[in-house]
């Protein structure tokens, strides 16, 4: 990790840039020829270059990756920088060519491109669609900025072919990653400062090419010598990145919420969807050449707008699921609810009454010292023994049984099958289940209940309400001091048709009694 702390890291960003940019231009003006400020350039690439170069040799940066690449881009831009001031200054040339020199131009971007996609890559693992809509405006901005700035500059110098294409792709990436860059910087606290740097250079890069060609001489090709001090600014932004200590939380983006599906959003995403076709209309309207390059632009808009809206539906699908979950399920125990118990208990039921079930069992538990830790204890212990009660419960019995709290301390079992097979074996385990007592930090409680049984076979007409009720009321009759290992097991009450009007009195009667439990003992 870099020993530099943050203010050191701003100050001699502010220092060497200011630096470099007044020896630029007192060199432009003062000096007989170019090579001064060309040499500027040369130093503004070639000192971050070797900074970077050293940090990653002494392992300074964490999760180097993105940072090799750095460096193979500010090698690669210093050798294009050399070229530059070999001819230009050196030689005298009006301006620099050569393989070597349009090489390693475009090299140098792929890596800062490259390098920039990587950190951004990290942070669209955890913010997929806030990623996804900044890259979009990106590349809408560089649509717009192709039509009203661009094309006209492009057409008035009569560029060749590969100048209009080279031009339009790198303003297109450049502007995709900027997009992104700026989501990350928006919206990550612990990394923003490096991450600022990084826009710094990106939109430097992106400015420097834009004014490159909009202040270029149509008859020498030389662009305005003040736009070198974009690149020199770049150039030291770079470095400072890499230097800054909280470069670390690069590697670990905080999670990010994206977006829900909303009208605005699909209204965004349409719009970007139109923004090429809108604008090749109006340049074929206006004869301007160029738009056939923005096919580019749309190749890469039309799946990234697919990937978003996908995206979008998927988060509409989960919090839909989640939504669901909460009302099907207890908060505290992660256990079916009351609402849950029935639909289940209904659908078992119906399968027994048209005989593909050969029965169904009931057991309602209701813990006989709650109340006591409670009042003695607290409300939190007391949570903690429920949520301990129900992972026993949910742990004896078998993976297609229900376990639910029905409320407050009460855990209703529901187990499909013969009851003269499944109930004894159900009883047995979760007897022994409830028998330990539970450990809650210095508090030892009891996990006992009494228990209430019912049981359905084939032919019995009843309903879930019936059935719960007849359960419940065993469970009040069996409920007593408890003076040993779990006790009720033993009670069985087979609920038939014939039961149907004591059942429902006993509803009634249960409907008028407070079901939350916590006043139990």
């Amino acid at each position: 990790m870099s020993r530099l702390r943050p203010a050191h890291v701003h100050v001699g960003f502010t220092v060497v840039t200011a630096v470099l940019c007044v020896y630029h231009v007192l060199a432009t003006h003062l000096a007989a020829d170019r090579t001064p400020a060309i040499a500027a350039v040369v130093l503004s690439s070639a000192l971050p270059g070797l900074l970077l170069l050293v940090m990653l040799l002494r392992r300074r940066i964490v999760a180097p990756m993105p940072w090799w690449f750095v460096l193979g881009a500010m090698v690669a831009l210093t050798v294009h920088n050399a070229e530059a001031l070999r001819q230009v200054g050196l030689e005298g040339r009006p301006v620099a060519g050569g393989a070597l020199f349009l090489l390693t131009l475009p090299l140098g971007y792929v890596g800062l491109l490259v390098a920039a996609l990587l950190v951004s890559y990290r942070y669209a693992r955890a913010d997929v669609g806030g990623i996804v809509d900044g890259v979009l405006i990106g590349i809408g901005a560089a649509s717009l900025l192709w039509a009203v700035a661009l094309t006209p500059a492009l057409t008035e110098q009569g560029a060749p072919a590969g100048t209009w294409l080279y031009t339009f792709v790198v303003v297109l990436l450049v502007s995709g990653i900027a997009g992104a860059v700026v989501r990350a910087v928006t919206t990550s606290h612990a990394a923003r400062a490096p991450l600022a740097y990084l826009l710094v250079a990106v939109g430097t890069t992106l400015a420097g090419n834009v004014l490159d060609v909009l202040t270029t001489d149509p008859e020498t090709g030389a662009g305005a010598w003040w736009v070198s001090l974009l690149w020199i600014a770049g150039y030291v932004a770079l470095a400072a990145a890499a230097a800054h200590p909280s470069h670390v939380h690069l590697s670990r983006p905080e999670t990010q919420v994206s977006g829900r599906l909303s009208p605005l959003r699909l209204a965004f995403l349409g719009g970007i969807l139109l923004l090429d076709p809108l604008i090749v209309a109006i340049q074929t309207l206006a004869d301007q050449p160029g738009s056939p390059l923005l096919v580019i632009s749309s190749l890469l808009v039309v799946p990234l707008v697919m990937l978003r809206v996908g995206q979008l539906a998927r988060l509409h699908a989960a919090a839909e699921t989640r939504l669901e979950r909460l009302a099907t399920h207890d908060v505290l125990t992660d256990l079916p609810n009351r609402r849950a118990i029935d639909e289940h208990l209904e659908a078992a039921l119906g399968r027994v009454a048209r005989g593909v079930s050969p029965g169904v069992v009931v057991l309602f538990l209701d813990l006989d010292d709650f109340k006591a830790v409670n009042d003695d204890h607290g409300h939190h212990l007391g949570d903690r023994l429920l949520v301990t009660v129900g992972r026993r419960l949910r742990a004896a019995v078998r993976a297609q049984d229900l376990v639910g709290r029905f409320g407050g301390d009460e855990f209703v079992v529901v187990i499909e099958g013969d009851p003269d097979v499944v109930r004894q074996e159900a009883e047995a385990r979760i007897a022994s289940a409830l028998q330990a007592p539970v450990r809650l930090g210095e508090v030892v409680a009891s996990a006992r209940a009494s228990v209430g049984a019912a049981e359905v076979r084939p032919g019995d007409d009843v309903s879930a309400e019936q059935v719960l009720s007849a359960a419940d009321a065993r469970m009040y009759e069996r409920k007593r001091p408890v003076r040993g290992p779990v006790q009720g097991f033993e009670v069985q009450t087979r609920v038939q048709s014939s039961d149907r009007q004591g059942s429902d009195r006993q509803s009634t009667d249960r409907q008028g009694t407070d079901r939350q439990g916590t006043d139990r003992g």
